[in-house]
């Protein structure tokens, strides 16, 4: 398949995409089953049809009179509304949203509601804009978290931490690979040994030490963002740290891209204390091992 081929691809890919998003599809599979689901507006069962799936993202879905959803109907940002003599034999899920079931409607399955406290923002921001808004809301958290962590950790270790960051400015490359093996490795750990006794003793263990492992990572990122501005400057540490987690803060604000950067930068950090054996190996320390190891992998001159 040439360029041309995969770049219509593409393009046909993300105009189907636009046409979900703005006009909701209806999929028939069978003639005996239709699903419908839409993005940014509402889904309406007419009366004494019969439809296997119903849902909504960014909006309600409304059973009329003697509708019938054989599996499930689910609204996000939305109510989930029966009318008189409508029925669902799945589930009825409601995230953001609520379960109204007039006089004869019946739900076979589950009645599931999630944060129906949210729809006031649903209504207000949309779909898009309160996915955004919970996304910085929980980024702020993290970073806050993260800064507190920091400033005691700069109390109690920071020789550890300046090694670590230290690592981070002269071996990026080997940072980011670490970083990505780590998580390569942790998610094959859990994979083999998922539902065995070992694992049952093991994967609580090891997936703990990854969480702080990537806590330090995150703060010795907010270090060396910080040590990035103020390179040409003596400035304290604390002060130093914390313009590092602002601007982290203020890049997760960017949509899509924000969260893409931290993630990326994370990892780095994230090698960098692996590499670094939490800040206990200083990087030229770093440097002469894998110089010798080089050294060993070369054929030798005969």
């Amino acid at each position: 398949m040439n360029w041309q081929k995969i770049k219509t691809l593409i393009l046909a890919f993300i105009a189907a995409f636009l046409v979900i998003l703005v006009t909701g599809v209806a999929v028939a599979q069978n003639e005996n089953e239709i699903q419908i689901f839409k993005m940014g507006t509402d889904v309406t069962v007419p009366e004494q049809q019969v439809l296997t799936d119903a849902v909504a993202i960014g909006g309600k879905v409304t059973i009329l009179n003697g509708g019938h959803v054989t599996n499930d109907a689910l609204a996000i940002g939305g109510d989930v509304i029966l009318k008189p003599n409508a029925r669902i034999d799945g589930d009825a899920i409601a995230i953001g949203g609520e379960i109204i079931k007039e006089p004869g409607a019946i739900v076979g399955g589950s009645e599931v509601v999630m944060f129906s406290n949210a729809k006031v923002l649903f209504n207000r921001f949309g779909l898009l804009g309160t996915i955004y808004l919970t996304n910085v809301i929980f980024s702020l958290i993290t970073l806050v978290i993260v800064f507190a962590f920091g400033a005691f950790l700069l109390l109690l270790l920071p020789g550890h931490l300046e090694t670590i960051t230290a690592t981070m400015h002269h071996h990026p490359f080997k940072c980011g690979m670490w970083g990505l093996a780590s998580i390569v490795a942790i998610t094959l750990f859990v994979a083999l040994f998922a539902g065995s006794v070992l694992g049952f003793l093991l994967i609580p263990i090891a997936n703990l030490a990854f969480v702080v492992a990537g806590l330090l990572g995150a703060i010795a990122t907010g270090l060396w963002t910080g040590k990035k501005v103020f390179s040409r400057k003596a400035t304290g540490k604390f002060l130093t740290f914390f313009v590092g987690m602002l601007i982290l803060a203020v890049i997760s604000l960017i949509p899509l891209a924000g969260g893409a950067i931290i993630l990326m930068l994370d990892l780095f950090g994230l090698g960098a204390v692996l590499l670094s054996r939490v800040g206990t190996m200083p990087p030229e320390k770093i440097k002469k091992q894998f110089d010798r190891l080089e050294g060993t992998m070369q054929p030798s001159g005969g």
